[in-house]
């Protein structure tokens, strides 16, 4: 794997599950979104970062860190673009980074398994 898209992806991750949205910030893009594909959900930034900080200002703020099985990454020829799949039990999340001067998340994208 990459060890710069390793080192942003922890850092992303780490700003995530302690709801440090100026740094989450910096590691997604500025069309990022979270898709919910079992609930025919899209979430943007429009609203995500101000939801998160006011349950991180009402220490509400408790993301529930998965169990992952397996995780699998895959690079086009460039190395500009990544899918990260991660598998849980029930589970699977599609991360799409791509590498235009610094890795960013581009969409992040939750399926069921059947």
């Amino acid at each position: 794997m990459d060890k710069q898209l390793e080192q942003t992806r922890d850092a992303w991750m780490n700003a995530f599950y302690t709801g440090n949205v100026q740094q989450m910030a910096q590691y997604e893009d500025a069309a990022f979104k979270v898709i919910y594909e079992h609930q025919g959900v899209v979430e943007t930034n429009l609203n995500r970062y101000e939801m998160i900080q006011h349950a991180v200002d009402n220490g509400v703020w408790k993301p529930h860190k998965p169990e992952i099985q397996s995780e699998a990454f895959e690079f086009d020829r460039e190395n500009t673009q990544c899918r990260v799949t991660s598998e849980m039990e029930k589970m699977r999340i599609h991360e799409l980074w791509n590498d235009d001067d610094g890795w960013k998340v581009m969409e992040l994208r939750f399926s069921q398994l059947k």
